[in-house]
């Protein structure tokens, strides 16, 4: 049996000075669909993610997963599995 979430579709939000979000709905086996957020930069730099209940948590090491756009999203989620 897979751990790996299924992720709904990325949505970005544009903030001011290059600050992006992308936003996903994300199911893991078993538990209720929550909306996570990560807040990042398209200019590189720490990524933090925002989970329903507010809490606001650093990545560690973001640029493991690449640059930051839907495709860092998704190695972010695979490397949870």
């Amino acid at each position: 049996m897979s751990t790996r979430p299924t992720l709904g579709k990325i949505r970005k939000q544009n903030g001011i000075a290059g600050q992006v979000a992308y936003s996903v709905h994300v199911t893991y086996p078993g538990e209720p669909t929550r909306l996570v957020t990560f807040i990042g930069s398209d200019y590189g730099g720490p990524v933090v993610m925002v989970q329903p209940d507010g809490r606001q948590t650093g990545v560690s090491d973001p640029g493991r997963h690449g640059s930051f756009g839907p495709a860092w999203v998704r190695s972010f989620f695979a490397d949870r599995g």
